[in-house]
């Protein structure tokens, strides 16, 4: 499925947007830029060692849900999953809408203030991993009503944070874990995406070109880049006429911002369990487990990885000459590391 990004008043394809990147000074991809009324607040620049958040801006349905008989609207879901190296093995999936009912060409900008659900797609307070992967899919599918239930529960406590799935049957919020059938946990990975896209955030690999902030559009099919232009207010525009896109592909937008945002602190603890506490529970189905101590002690164990980490990393900065070239990139990821550990008492001691 393509990716495309806003240059000036143009869309680009993911390969020429970071030819060109490279090519002209930054301040031509301030948001501003591609602004077409309204003022749109820039973007902070995404570095290894500083802040990353990535948020849904835009949903577009396209001729999703597709007509059934006296009834053209369905339950959607979008998830995302975040494969991060450096905090957990695999990737955890995570619930961020879900609409009990959605017709096609719908535009929406996340869950709207009567709805649970949360835009946050991933949030991190020092970027410590070398290649992070982003992966998001809308659903359209008849979930049982009781997972939606179930869903609102645990979303009244998250504070703006997903509701993980460590495992199949199992949610996970910001106190507690909910055991729900497995049919119910299913649920959540067998429909069928009509949007399905990953992308990737390298900060470390030779090859690999330097993330810059901005928006993303993804799409389930090709657009006419010469045709349409991106607009935040707007979304995406046809040139010609002004008019919105309303095509038949569905439609969504990323933004990738370095802004740093403290009320989401919890993200990366949470993901770091999520992808843990699914091999090893066991729990009545239908019950729901208070976990701020379990939780607590996740958190905990995830700061003493980081701890560890940039310790050895300290070790081998001291076997390097100081005008070593390597040097200079362990001290970038041990700052980043002790960054992102939450217990301040677990930070490594500034020099």
């Amino acid at each position: 499925m393509p990716v495309y990004h806003p240059l000036g008043q143009e869309l680009v394809s993911r390969d020429e947007f970071l030819t060109r990147v490279a090519e002209v000074e930054p301040a031509a991809f301030d948001v501003g830029s591609v602004a077409t009324g309204e003022a749109v607040r820039p973007f902070a620049n995404i570095e290894f060692g500083k802040p990353l958040n990535v948020l849904i801006r835009r949903v577009y349905t396209g001729k999703y849900p597709e007509k059934r008989l006296l009834n053209s609207r369905k339950p959607m879901l979008i998830t995302s999953a975040i494969k991060d190296v450096s905090t957990t093995s695999a990737a955890a999936q995570a619930v961020n809408v879900l609409k009990q009912s959605v017709s096609p060409r719908s535009v929406f900008t996340g869950p709207s203030a009567r709805e649970e659900g949360t835009a946050v797609v991933y949030y991190s307070p020092a970027v410590a991993s070398a290649l992070i992967s982003v992966s998001v899919q809308v659903v359209f599918d008849d979930f049982n009503e009781e997972l939606v239930n179930r869903a609102s529960q645990l979303f009244g406590n998250l504070a703006g944070i997903p509701i993980f799935v460590p495992a199949s049957g199992y949610l996970l919020g910001a106190s507690s874990i909910l055991k729900v059938a497995g049919d119910l946990g299913n649920a959540i990975f067998i429909g069928h995406p009509v949007l399905d896209e990953t992308m990737e955030l390298d900060f470390s690999f030779g090859g690999g070109s330097i993330p810059e902030p901005g928006y993303w559009v993804l799409c389930s099919g090709t657009l006419d880049r010469k045709r349409y232009q991106f607009d935040p207010a707007g979304g995406l525009m046809d040139k010609t006429t002004g008019r919105v896109y309303d095509g038949d592909d569905p439609v969504i937008v990323l933004s990738i911002d370095g802004s740093s945002q403290p009320t989401l602190t919890s993200f990366t603890p949470l993901l770091a369990s999520a992808s843990l506490l699914g091999r090893f529970l066991r729990q009545k189905q239908g019950s729901e487990v208070v976990m701020d101590g379990l939780l607590s002690a996740m958190r905990l164990y995830n700061d003493f990885t980081f701890r560890l980490k940039a310790e050895e990393m300290q070790k081998q900065m001291a076997t390097l000459p100081a005008s070593d070239d390597s040097r200079q990139k362990l001290e970038l990821q041990v700052e980043a590391l002790n960054a992102s550990i939450t217990e301040t008492r677990l930070r490594l001691p500034q020099s």
